[in-house]
């Protein structure tokens, strides 16, 4: 009997601890707090969010959850502020993006938004004592978290606060100390630091009182906080540090849009930088698009829709090396029915010369809708604030002679033939210096040969006679109306030859009357090559 009784405890006992084990088990799969989610950002959204859950705990925050934190490349994290094991990953607009429910995978996992699969992430940072001081890093060297329980945090200083101050707290588990927080240490270089004794889920940056502070932010351990743009970003330690690597635009890219590269590095001890600047496409071919030099800006301008890597090389003269990579999606545009402005030529910010023409010349695309036609249209804003008076006109140039020293705004205004518009806004100083940046814009180039004589265009094919009998009027080839360019056919090139024209570009200084006064108002004006593009168009 005795014996039996033994059999049954050990049976309930048995029972008691598999259930324990699998409670155990359970709990460890959603044990998140504190934990790194990932996500490589590669299918297109300019930014993601995390929205995590657990049924009956309640979410890490409202709907669509909190942005994520770019690490480098189209990499992003997320320290996760409590115990959940759903997740949706989300582009930040109400319903226009997101993944379906998806099972959390644990702490340093990624997800790939591209393939909708998890793997390891294996550059997750780790903990470390000191900084890493390798002379030579292909990525970013993280700065060092903290080696117990707590959590290392960064200030970079850009918005010129008297001090620094840090408060800390976790939802339910008390602060760091009481308001303002702990003061953070002076590091160098307007950089504070700050490490916690403990684990903290959210931080406040502030001046020491409520006149300067952040709003609630996720604690990033190991990172740098700008409190000039609000971003969250790497804290480089090495050698070579990269502090900006941009693509502009970055987002509503279309084919043959000037993209602007630029990049900014420095070496700790004051060693020469050089850049370099490539693009990989989908298929893993990458194209140098400015090989390493000190030149630390270049245009891109994509040709083929896709999504493209870009990447940013950097070495300096102690054989020191860093890189940096983003992503940058292009859209084709042949047959947008709304109109985009892909590039203005001269670009932000250039010089233009006291009483000398200023030309701005218009990439545009899109407007693929009734007539297919684009307008073009140039608001001319002197620094005194005076104004031009515009009108649309199918010239994608225009010049304007500035006549005073100060800043001129030009908006441009692209509309579609269904009137639907857009528009930007371009600055530009006027000096009495030189400049180097040409004010008057390239010719683009055409589908067939523009004539480079200055020659009046011939409007007959045989020599006029010099004798006093009567000039033929007719000759074996007839005059075309409008062929400007003399090449015996009406083409879209002879409207753009009348936009040169009107442009003053030296070259297309001559126009026959005969020839290109289409409408027979008795002058060369843009009506005239409008008049030859609605003449095509039908």
């Amino acid at each position: 009997m005795v014996r039996k009784q033994h059999k049954v405890l050990s049976l309930i006992l048995c029972l008691i601890l598999a259930v324990s084990a699998v409670c155990v088990g359970t709990v460890g799969a959603f044990a998140a707090s504190g934990d790194t989610v990932y996500c490589k950002l590669n299918n297109g959204w300019s930014k993601v969010h995390a929205y995590m859950w657990k049924d009956g705990v309640g979410n890490n925050h409202a709907w669509p959850g909190v942005e994520m934190t770019k690490v480098e490349g189209d990499v992003y994290s997320y320290n996760v502020s409590g115990d959940f094991d759903k997740i949706i990953f989300t582009n930040g607009n109400n319903g226009a993006g997101q993944t379906d429910t998806i099972a959390y995978a644990g702490n340093g996992k990624i997800y790939d938004l591209k393939a909708g699969t998890w793997s390891t992430y294996v550059d997750a940072p780790t903990s470390a004592t000191t900084a890493t001081t390798a002379t030579t890093a292909t990525t970013a060297t993280q700065a060092p978290t903290s080696s117990g329980d707590g959590v290392t945090v960064y200030l970079k200083n850009e918005a010129g606060w008297s001090s620094a101050h840090c408060y800390m707290w976790t939802d339910g588990a008390g602060n760091n100390k009481a308001w303002p927080g702990e003061a953070m240490t002076s590091i160098g270089d307007d950089v504070y630091m700050y490490t916690s004794s403990k684990a903290y889920s959210k931080c406040i940056f502030n001046s020491g009182s409520d006149k300067n502070k952040t709003g609630d932010l996720t604690t990033k351990d190991g990172q740098i906080y700008n409190n000039k743009t609000g971003e969250w970003s790497v804290y480089d330690l090495s050698d070579l540090q990269v502090k900006s690597y941009t693509a502009d635009p970055a987002t509503g890219v279309y084919i043959d849009t000037d993209v602007i590269l630029s990049a900014d590095a420095q070496n700790r001890n004051g060693a020469a930088v050089s850049y370099k600047f490539s693009v990989t496409n989908e298929n893993g071919g990458t194209s140098v698009i400015s090989n390493f030099s000190s030149t630390n800006s270049v245009v891109w301008t994509p040709q083929t829709a896709g999504t493209y890597t870009i990447n940013f090389d950097f070495k300096d003269t102690e054989g020191n090396e860093n890189s940096r990579t983003t992503t940058v999606k292009v859209d084709d545009d042949s047959a947008l029915v709304k109109p985009i402005i892909k590039s203005v030529f001269p670009a932000n910010n250039n010089l233009i010369k006291v009483n000398k023409p200023a030309t701005v010349s218009v990439k545009a695309g899109g407007g693929k809708t009734g007539t297919n036609l684009l307008f073009y249209k140039y608001i001319v804003t002197d620094p005194n604030g005076v104004k031009n008076i515009p009108y649309y006109t199918l010239n994608n140039t225009y010049s304007f002679t500035p006549t005073m020293l100060g800043d001129y705004t030009v908006n441009v205004y692209v509309q579609g033939s269904d009137n639907t518009t857009v528009n930007k806004t371009y600055k530009y100083t006027a000096t009495n210096s030189d400049v180097t940046v040409p004010t008057t814009a390239p010719v683009p180039p055409t589908t067939a040969p523009v004539p480079t004589t200055t020659a009046p265009v011939p409007t007959t094919t045989a020599p006029v006679p010099t004798t006093t009998s009567p000039v033929p009027t007719t000759t074996t080839s007839p005059v075309v109306l409008g062929d400007v360019d003399g090449d015996g056919a009406l083409t879209v090139n002879d409207a753009t030859y009348i936009q040169k024209h009107l442009a003053e570009y030296p070259e297309y200084s001559q126009i026959s009357l005969k020839v290109g006064d289409v409408d027979g108002d008795g002058r060369i004006s843009v009506k005239d090559a409008t008049t030859i593009q609605s003449m095509l168009n039908k």
